[in-house]
């Protein structure tokens, strides 16, 4: 059942990538009747209106809008909602304000509470119309089924360019989940001694007997890992990046060799080369997880860009001068994930001393306040479980307990009063 949820999640995020990677919104835009022209960026939505991948100035042009109007902060009227069908759109940057917004994303993608705050940061910062959102990336990868939303918060939740600066660290790049975000933004830049690529398959299985299962470990099913190579491979092709190499950094068969054709360069398989092409480079052989160093990520075009810094790098993108401001969703998430996990350390240890002390004999009054307090801690942890996916707290066995001590309390405080 897991299987089959996640490949239907991986299908219908491959069917949107494809359904909206034309999409281009932008800064002027001009009415297509009366030539009025308006400088200004998209701040929201209507419930239920196309999102858009962003996309830059060489982008494809704009696919069909929908009817829904979209809410744009315009420099000549404020505030206006307009129907994208009436209007011509052309990224220039012209109406945007002068500031970039940096998202980190710097530890391993393994919480839910952090992949939140990712996507409203996302969201967040389009709307707040900057020159582009920062997306600076050192991670060792991490769940698939997170990276897949941090990715779609990129491609259809933004209004605005997002570049991914893969800067190094404790981690040393984008590497597997992390390889997928940076796909997924317009432009890759990469400081040198950063590698980006062997983007494994990892789940989160709900179920205790395959967490204990090798095979469910090492194995993963083959639909689903087709999925998501096909999915990496649409993230790699709509910012016109080589499928075949996205692909690699998944499948560890896949070989990938370079060949010209021309003045064209492809990347293929060599069961796919004709006999008048010649190979000029291999850049996977069979067996091996595609992961490029920052020169080959750029040599190959997966990557644009090599930059010793973030200044260096705003200052190619000319955006030197705007205001930096660095979004604390994810770091203020993370805090309040590790205060949750101190209150349920906490509660686990009350209700632990309870149980102990419950196996002594003692007087009524003390063995209701005992269990009074138990139930309490009992229903701090279900709060919690609720609240904390990532806590990974049994909301069931917690329920159960609930029960049990209710149902203790009851049975005591009736005997306390027949007694009385």
């Amino acid at each position: 059942m897991i299987m089959k949820k996640l490949e239907t999640a991986f299908t219908l995020a491959l069917a949107s990538i494809i359904l909206f990677a034309g999409v281009c919104l932008a800064d002027t835009f001009t009415n297509r009747q009366t030539s009025e022209i308006l400088h200004g960026y998209i701040t929201s939505r209507s419930p239920g209106s196309a999102q858009s991948a962003r996309r830059d100035n060489s982008s494809p042009k704009a696919a069909e809008a929908d009817d829904a109007p979209i809410s744009i902060f315009t420099q000549e009227k404020g505030l206006l909602k307009l129907n994208l069908k009436e209007w011509e759109i052309k990224r220039d940057n012209l109406g945007r304000n002068n500031k970039v917004i940096v998202v980190p994303v710097d530890e391993a993608i393994m919480c839910e509470i952090e992949t939140d705050a990712f996507e409203k940061a996302i969201a967040d910062s389009s709307q707040e119309g900057p020159l582009l959102i920062l997306v600076e990336i050192d991670t060792p990868g991490g769940r698939v089924d997170l990276a897949q939303r941090m990715c779609t918060a990129i491609t259809k939740g933004a209004d605005c360019n997002v570049i991914a600066f893969v800067k190094g660290g404790k981690y040393g790049g984008a590497i597997s989940a992390g390889a997928a975000v940076a796909l997924s933004c317009n432009k890759i830049y990469m400081t040198d001694n950063t590698i980006i690529g062997a983007a494994t398959l990892v789940t989160m299985p709900k179920d205790k007997d395959q967490l204990k299962d090798k095979k469910y470990e090492d194995v993963v099913n083959e639909k689903m890992s087709s999925a998501w190579r096909a999915y990496l491979a649409s993230l790699a092709q709509q910012n016109d990046r080589p499928g075949l190499l996205a692909r690699a950094m998944v499948d560890s068969s896949i070989e990938v060799i370079e060949v010209n054709q021309g003045a064209k360069r492809l990347f293929i398989e060599p069961m796919n080369k004709k006999p008048d092409q010649q190979v000029a480079r291999t850049w996977n052989k069979s067996g091996t997880l595609l992961t490029l160093t920052a020169k080959e990520a750029i040599e190959c075009t997966i990557a644009d860009g090599l930059v010793g810094s973030r200044e260096q790098l705003l200052q190619q993108l000319q955006a030197g001068d705007a205001n930096v401001v660095t979004d604390k969703k994810i770091t203020n998430a993370r805090k309040d994930l590790q205060i949750a996990q101190r209150k349920m350390d906490e509660a686990l240890k009350s209700f632990d001393m309870k149980v102990k002390q419950s196996k002594y004999p003692q007087p009524a009054p003390k063995f209701l306040g005992m269990l009074r307090g138990a139930r309490t801690d009992v229903e701090n942890l279900k709060n919690l479980a609720k609240k904390y996916p990532d806590l990974h707290l049994d909301t069931d066995s917690i329920e159960e307990e609930l029960n049990s001590i209710n149902a203790a309390y009851e049975n005591a405080l009736r005997e306390t009063k027949r007694r009385n």
